[in-house]
């Protein structure tokens, strides 16, 4: 799925966040200019809010996961370990699930 981000409307509806992948995440990354790819990040983080906020666990748990991935694989900033171990941990807390447990292990080693 292309990403696109709208400063209008800076958060993602349910059913496109759902229909997001980590290889969406990483396709964006490599085309998108570096303010839009931090720009990312923050829409990824209204989605959660707004998901939180309304009681949709799965899908922040799903959002919680895609931050995980896109800080630990793509953005890799400062603590990049330390903030993806926090939202991959939020994910397993509202939605157990093989995958978000794999990452876990995986971010667990390290980058």
């Amino acid at each position: 799925m292309k990403i696109t981000i709208d400063l209008g409307h800076p958060y993602f509806e349910e059913n496109v966040l759902l229909g997001l992948t980590p290889d969406d995440l990483n396709c964006f990354y490599g085309d998108a200019s570096e303010v839009d790819r931090l720009n990312l990040f923050f829409v990824l983080e209204a989605s959660l809010h707004r998901f939180q906020g309304k009681e949709r666990m799965k899908t922040a748990a799903y959002c919680a996961f895609l931050m995980a991935y896109y800080l630990f694989i793509a953005l890799t900033p400062p603590a990049s370990f330390e903030l993806a171990e926090f939202y991959i941990d939020r994910a397993l807390e509202w939605d157990e699930t093989p995958e978000y447990r794999q990452w876990k292990a995986i971010i667990d080693e390290g980058n």
